[in-house]
């Protein structure tokens, strides 16, 4: 009876527990299901929380399960993740999984979100979403190779997808591969011909790959897709694809034709303030393409004032600009500052900007510091390098440029010699080279050869690609203007300048031609207190004015001069002028200078000058010349009514930049029948040339012989000096081609005259030279000198000025 009772009374427990269970499960049930049609009306959040408070008080999976789903659903990742601190991966069910995964890759947290997708493939093999999932992680992690073998594996099981398709898309966007992005864009287009959203990247893969015309076509084809705004972009991107394309392959006309299209959006008026904004950054770089510097640096001023900080390929078009106006220091900063964001920039094998920095520091006169950079840039590149396949090694272009500036920069700080020889033995090693041939020719061009020069241009051309020419033909012309061969060289110089692309060469010819025949105004005055051993002996004072008019296309030029001269004699003020009207005649090689005037006060006469000079070559020039009641005569002998007349020839020989000197023989003329023979001759030497340092030496000599008549004037029998000078000088640059140069020199000598001891001379002196502007140069200086006037030693202090204005 007692066993029967207990078996009984287990039986009813088990029964009322059982029961008990099965009612709470279905509460739970029941209010899960209600908060979940709750959350699909609409009342997410108090759902959510309601789920919430439900999981903490009865722990159900399914209650857990439905909760994270609503959470991912919010975008509350986050939270999400942190529901079951305590779960395992293996606690989570399928559904769980994949949205804890989910959650875990927006959170950022791709390891997790690894883990989570792995378990599902784990668990099946088979499980879709799991090898998606892996596919995006992988993707986002930069993990290429296995975000491909898991997209394999999701297609092997699901096949071709709208998902695997946009995870493709994904992949291949993210690696840059356009082929595949594409692939990828038009599968999903031909499953959904409707899906906007890929129509309008399909759109942008194709801008972005230069296809404008096909980016077009799917516009045209689905007008409704695309608005206003969209054309514009598209126009932009056209604009923007040929202005880069056009800097890439040196095409100045398809920029040109990209800032057109730009500009063209920016007259839109309903053009979005974006688009605006970056088509306005844009046209900055396709102006200082083409050379319009001084619109690119208003446009890149007025952008950073609106926007403050430009961005970097801005500030690089910017900095390019300000060279070219003129403004290396302000463009140095920008480089400077470019390099410091992004140092491997500097070495940019297709457009390094340690080359734009060492123009601005050359420009700017930092020669140390263009020195320097060019050291630092050498001993990072190597002599090869890997092509674009990485496995053939090629010429690297960068060490050869740099070798180039190098030779370049010696010949700039002044050691042309260094430079010509280290050219020399670049060219021994490739003689057909064609920027050999054209850096040969812009040194030989400065030292003053330009005849040289212009058979180099000529050996550089045709070693030149046929659309890589213009620079060397641009030399060729330059260094005829340079030696006189202006007849015809001036019509092409004209045309090219109209035709030519735009160009660091065009630009330097278009320069050289308008300074070289720009009219311009020289004056010059000089004042003595002593007496001199010269012919004019008596002068105290003498002023020289010149107007020279503009050089006609043939390179002949009118000018006019104005010549005044004040002495005191014996308690006498002498006063002399003269105005004279001239033309020189360019029939190259030989320039003929004839001029005619009339003199005032002591001198009331006419007066004529005839000048013949013919360059031979680059180094000797032949001077001959006749003047009729020369400027040169002496006040003492115009007072006593004797005029003179002067016949003169010269041989000039120009070795070098750093060294010239000529011989001469004088023939003057005397109304008094004094007839002055003289003979001279003189070098000047740069001993040193470095940067902002420079020390010259002359010598002079000269000798002559007076028919012995009774004469006011210094007229000694016979007369010799010999004397020489040294000077150190010192640059100080202020800008682009302005600088200020301090000038010491010191000179000794001696002096011999018939019936006198020979005796001593000695200067010194001080001078200041001002390069103010291409168009305005000044000096003036002060030199304290011993001189001899009939054996005896006079102290004298010489004054004098100049000054140069050139009207461009």
């Amino acid at each position: 009876m007692y066993n029967r009772s207990n078996v009984l009374l287990s039986i009813c427990l088990l029964v009322s527990l059982t029961a008990g269970v099965a009612h709470g499960q279905t509460t739970t049930n029941a209010q899960r299901e209600a908060l979940v049609i709750q959350a699909r009306q609409g009342t997410l959040e108090t759902s959510i929380e309601g789920l919430k408070t439900l999981y903490y008080q009865t722990r159900d999976l399914r209650v857990r399960e439905d909760l994270v789903a609503l959470l991912v659903r919010a975008d509350r990742h986050q939270e999400a993740l942190t529901i079951c601190t305590w779960c395992q991966i293996e606690n989570y069910s399928d559904s769980e999984l994949t949205n804890l995964a989910g959650a875990a890759r927006s959170a950022g947290k791709y390891q997790h979100a690894l883990e989570l997708f792995r378990m599902l493939t784990y668990r099946d093999s088979s499980n879709a979403d799991g090898w998606l999932g892996q596919a995006l992680i992988h993707t986002d992690m930069g993990n290429y190779t296995l975000a491909g073998i898991s997209l394999q594996q999701y297609n092997q099981v699901a096949g071709t997808t709208t998902a695997g398709l946009e995870a493709r898309g994904y992949l291949a966007s993210v690696t840059s591969d356009a082929i595949q992005e594409l692939s990828a864009r038009q599968a999903l287009l031909a499953q959904n011909p409707d899906n906007t959203g890929e129509l309008h990247a399909l759109y942008r893969l194709a801008v972005g790959l230069g296809a404008s015309a096909a980016a077009n076509g799917i516009m045209q084809s689905n007008p409704d897709a695309f608005s206003a705004s969209d054309r514009l972009w598209l126009t932009y991107y056209e604009g923007v694809t040929d202005i880069r394309l056009g800097i890439h392959t040196d095409q100045p006309s398809r920029v040109n034709s990209g800032l057109e299209q730009l500009n063209s959006v920016l007259r839109a008026d309903d053009a979005p303030e974006e688009l605006v904004t970056i088509a306005e950054y844009d046209k900055v770089v396709a102006l200082a393409q083409l050379r319009r510097f001084s619109e690119a640096e208003a446009l890149a001023t007025r952008l950073e004032k609106q926007h403050g900080r430009l961005p970097s390929y801005v500030d690089r078009a910017r900095a390019h600009a300000l060279n070219g106006m003129g403004r290396p220091n302000e463009a140095i900063e920008l480089y400077e500052n470019l390099i410091r964001q992004s140092p491997a920039l500097a070495t940019n094998p297709d457009d390094p900007l340690y080359e734009g920095l060492f123009y601005s520091y050359a420009d700017a006169q930092r020669f140390r510091d263009a020195d320097r950079l060019l050291k630092e840039w050498i001993a990072s590149e190597p002599e090869e390098r890997l092509d674009f396949t990485q496995t053939l090694r090629i010429e690297n272009p960068n060490y050869q440029k740099v070798l180039l500036l190098e030779v370049l920069l010696d010949a700039w700080r002044g050691r042309n010699d260094e430079a010509s020889e280290r050219l020399a033995t670049y060219q021994a090693q490739a003689p057909a080279e064609p920027y050999l041939w054209l850096t040969k020719g812009h040194i030989e061009r400065d030292r003053g050869w330009p005849r040289k020069a212009e058979a180099s241009y000529q050996q550089a051309t045709p070693l030149l690609p046929p659309d890589r020419q213009e620079a060397a033909q641009h030399g060729v012309l330059l260094s005829r203007l340079q030696h006189g061969q202006w007849k015809g060289t001036t019509t092409e110089i004209a045309r090219e300048i109209a035709q030519a692309s735009p160009s660091a060469s065009r630009d330097d010819m278009a320069r050289e031609w308008r300074e070289l025949r720009a009219p311009q105004l020289n004056s010059s005055f000089e004042r003595s207190e002593g007496q001199g051993s010269g012919a004019q002996a008596s002068k105290e004072w003498r002023y020289e004015v010149l107007l020279e008019g503009p050089r006609n296309d043939s390179g002949s030029r009118p000018f006019a001069q104005r010549i005044g001269q004040f002495g005191a004699f014996e308690d006498e003020n002498l006063y002399a002028s003269y105005n004279v009207a001239g033309y020189e005649w360019n029939l190259y090689p030989a320039m003929v200078t004839l001029a005619a005037g009339h003199g005032s006060q002591l001198n009331e006469d006419f007066l004529a000058m005839a000048e013949l000079r013919y360059a031979a070559s680059d180094h000797v020039t032949a001077t001959a010349g006749v003047e009729l009641n020369t400027t040169d005569t002496p006040l003492r002998a115009l007072r006593d009514g004797i005029n003179a007349d002067r016949y003169r020839g010269e041989l000039t020989y120009r070795h070098d930049e750093r060294g010239a000197g000529a011989i001469g023989v004088m023939a003057t003329d005397f109304d008094d029948s004094n007839l002055r023979q003289s003979v001279y001759g003189y070098w000047n030497q740069t001993l040193y040339h470095l940067d902002r340092w420079q020390i010259n030496a002359a010598v002079q000599g000269s000798a002559s012989r007076n028919d012995e008549v009774e004469a006011s004037y210094f007229n000694p029998k016979r007369d010799a000096s010999l004397a020489g000078v040294l000077s150190v000088n010192y640059g100080t640059p202020f800008d682009y081609r302005q600088s200020f140069i301090q000038s010491v020199s010191l000179g000794s000598g001696r002096y011999w005259q018939e019936d006198y001891d020979s005796e001593n001379t000695w200067s010194l002196g001080y001078q200041h030279s001002w390069e103010l502007a291409p168009t305005v140069s000044l000096q003036y200086g002060i030199t304290r000198e011993r001189a001899v006037y009939d054996g005896v030693p006079e102290y004298d202090n010489v004054i004098s000025a100049g000054f140069v204005w050139r009207f461009l």
